[in-house]
C-alpha cells in the first residue's frame, strides 16, 4: 500500500483516490504473471507532460513505512497482498512549482479492491492521514515558523468510472523574516479510480496556488483510458 499512501519528505503525499468496481464479467483477469506489465502500461509517461522534467521516483524505506502505518491505521489491504505495485517517474516544472506522478497497484481480486476502498472511504481514514501528516512534518521546520495543515476530501475530477474521489492536502508555512511574516503554501492533490483489479492514483503537488482542475481532469482521463486498454 505504500505507493498509494506515501508521504514524501516534508510536503509530498501520494494517496489512493478510490473508485468502486463493477461486475466481474466486465474485465479480463489480471494474473500475477502479467500484473507488472499491466500496471506499467497504465502509468504516466514523459510524453504526457513533455514540458516538465522527468526524474526518478523510487520508494524510500520511509515511504514504505508510512504507507504500511497508514494502511494498518485505516484497516486497508496490505501491499504485501498485491500482485504488483508500481509508480511512474516524477515530472517536475522549472522552479519545482508543480510535481506530477502516478501509481498503480494490482490486487488479486475485485473483492480485495472493494475491501480496500471501503476502509479508506470511512471517516477514520482522514483521521489517520492527518495524524501521519502531522508526524511527518513535526520537527521539519524551525520553531519560529507556524505550520497549518489541512486534509480534506474534494470533488472528483474523474468521470466515466463507477465512483471516485479526491483528497487535498494543504500545508501553509508562516516564515518569520526579520519583522515580517511570509506565508508559503504547498498543495498536494490525489485523485484516482479503480478499474478491475487496478487501483490507480494521480498525485499533483503545487506551490502558492492549488493544482489546476483541468490538468488533473486531463491526466485522470488519460490514466483511465490506459486502464481500459490494458485490462479490457
Amino acid at each position: 500500500m505504500s505507493d498509494r499512501f506515501r508521504l514524501g519528505c516534508a510536503v509530498g503525499l501520494a494517496v489512493l483516490a478510490v473508485g468502486t468496481p463493477v461486475a466481474l464479467a466486465a474485465y479480463r483477469t489480471t494474473t500475477r504473471a502479467n500484473a507488472v506489465a499491466v500496471a506499467t502500461a497504465i502509468s504516466l509517461r514523459h510524453s504526457d507532460l513533455p514540458t516538465l522534467k522527468q526524474q526518478s521516483n523510487p520508494s524510500s524505506p520511509q515511504d514504505n513505512g508510512s504507507g504500511a502505518q497508514l494502511t494498518a491505521c485505516a484497516g486497508g489491504v496490505p501491499e504485501s497482498k498485491a500482485f504488483a505495485s508500481t509508480q511512474s517517474p516524477t515530472f517536475v516544472s522549472a522552479g519545482d512549482s508543480i510535481t506530477v506522478s502516478s501509481a498503480t497497484e494490482i490486487l488479486p481480486s475485485l473483492a480485495l479492491v472493494a475491501e480496500d476502498f471501503a476502509a479508506f472511504e470511512r471517516p477514520r481514514a482522514l483521521t489517520c492521514l492527518r495524524s501521519l501528516l502531522g508526524g511527518e512534518l513535526r520537527g521539519e521546520f524551525p520553531k519560529t515558523d507556524k505550520v497549518n495543515t489541512t486534509v480534506a476530501r474534494v470533488p472528483s475530477v474523474v468521470s466515466g468510472v463507477g465512483k471516485s474521489f479526491g483528497l487535498r492536502f494543504a500545508i501553509v508555512v508562516h516564515v518569520k523574516q526579520g519583522t515580517t511574516t511570509v506565508a508559503v503554501a504547498v498543495y498536494d492533490d490525489v485523485v484516482g479510480f479503480a478499474y478491475g483489479q487496478a487501483e490507480v492514483t494521480l498525485n499533483v503537488q503545487t506551490t502558492l496556488a492549488p493544482p489546476s482542475a483541468s490538468l488533473e481532469r486531463r491526466l485522470a482521463a488519460l490514466l483511465l483510458k490506459r486502464a481500459r486498454t490494458a485490462i479490457g
